[in-house]
């Protein structure tokens, strides 16, 4: 099964042996995870039947359907609570994975860990984290295809960060040092120089508001980039 590094290292996460896959598309994370032995049950779910039945062909081509069951539904909607332990959210927007987790409160408070990996938007996603009791026990990055992708594993907690750039660029990678993060902020910061002298060429008023928006975020992204 050709399946990304990305969902290798989201699959890798996963601690506990009854997991719901939310987005499933064509089911290669629940299916790999029952390749690699790590699952006694697994729902693969998704809102659009075209990916399900793909999933449904997947399953059968491995052999899976003792271990894995698909749903058709929005979210963790067809989830009953305490029916998994684990919950993986993986490849959608930040914003979308928030609306899911508030979708589904009862779902969310009943597992014991979950996986996400929100395409943007992230730090709504830690923010929303923390608001619900969830803390980021890991998190990371890396580089597929060119792209950057964070990937985190979230369990019952209360956590809150001391600063803003925590929520911006992620805790856990500034403590880290991660390069891949330090490469991203390099290559935003060079372009927000690059902006803000353009606004600083301009008289109009409506140049002068983005100005200090993009000052306070080279701030951010400086304060960041200190942690080197």
């Amino acid at each position: 099964m050709d399946i990304s590094k990305r969902l290798q290292k989201v699959a890798a996460l996963v601690s506990y042996p009854t997991v719901a896959d939310i987005g499933t598309d064509h089911g290669y994370v629940p299916i790999y995870l029952h390749k690699m032995g790590k699952v006694k049950k697994a729902l693969a779910c998704d809102v659009r039947k075209g990916p399900l039945e793909k999933a449904k062909e997947n399953i059968r081509l491995f052999q899976a359907q003792d271990d894995i069951e698909t749903r058709l539904g929005s979210g963790l909607v067809p989830i009953n609570p305490g029916e998994v332990e684990t919950g993986v959210i993986a490849g959608m927007g930040g914003m979308l994975t928030v609306r899911i987790l508030k979708d589904s409160p009862e779902v969310v408070a009943s597992l014991k860990e979950l996986i996400l990996a929100p395409q943007h938007d992230v730090d709504e996603v830690r923010r929303y984290l923390h608001s619900v009791g969830l803390c980021i026990e890991t998190e990371l990055m890396m580089k597929e295809d060119g792209k950057y992708y964070n990937i985190m594993r979230c369990v019952p907690g209360e956590e809150q960060y001391p600063r803003e750039i925590d929520y911006l660029y992620g805790e856990k990678l500034l403590k880290q040092k991660e390069p891949l993060l330090k490469e991203v902020l390099t290559v935003q910061e060079r372009k927000y120089c690059i902006v803000e002298q353009k606004l600083m060429e301009s008289d109009t008023e409506n140049a002068k508001e983005r100005l200090v928006q993009v000052q306070d975020k080279l701030r951010l992204m400086r304060e960041a980039l200190a942690c080197w």
